[in-house]
């Protein structure tokens, strides 16, 4: 029998993984933003645009005003895709969120670790590599959850299909 009072966070978390999720539009609204994004990227490296043009640190070019916008954009395109929900959600989709968030987590954890271990064997030249990483490791944690939460779903799709056949 279990105690009323004792506190299982992963009991709390199954339970409330719903409410704390965003309503299905903003996947949509996300999606909208990232290609928006990715275009303005394209434009800017392709034309060469400069709003604000950076000092150069050490042979680290300082983004621009308009680049840190596209970042910032960046971010919260993928934190409205990847912390949606689904059109339709259930138990089996919050079973499927909480596998993929912990196997990124292990990977991002992984890679984090990696980073650091390399990083403090390189010599100080390439210190400007370090200084694009609060830029890399969000984005690689966000992209990498979509991606396997949403290869997980496709699999479960198709074998969902094989037994109503």
């Amino acid at each position: 029998m279990k105690d009323r009072h004792s506190f299982n966070p992963i009991d709390l978390l199954k339970r409330n993984v719903k409410s704390w999720l965003l309503p299905y539009p903003f996947k949509i609204v996300g999606f909208f933003l990232l290609l928006t994004v990715l275009v303005a990227l394209a434009a800017e490296i392709f034309f060469n645009i400069n709003v604000v043009a950076g000092d150069v640190i050490m042979a680290y070019e300082v983004p621009s005003s308009l680049r840190r916008a596209m970042i910032v954009a960046l971010y919260l395109a993928m934190f409205f895709i990847s912390c949606s929900r689904e059109r339709n959600e259930d138990e089996m989709t919050a079973s499927l969120r909480g596998e993929t968030l912990k196997e990124v987590c292990y990977v991002a954890f992984f890679v984090w670790v990696a980073y650091r271990v390399v990083m403090a064997c390189v010599a100080q030249d390439l210190l400007y590599i370090t200084q694009d990483e609060p830029f890399v490791t969000p984005f690689i944690i966000w992209v990498l959850y979509y991606a396997r939460f949403e290869s997980k779903m496709k699999a479960l799709r198709r074998q969902s299909r094989k037994f109503t056949l």
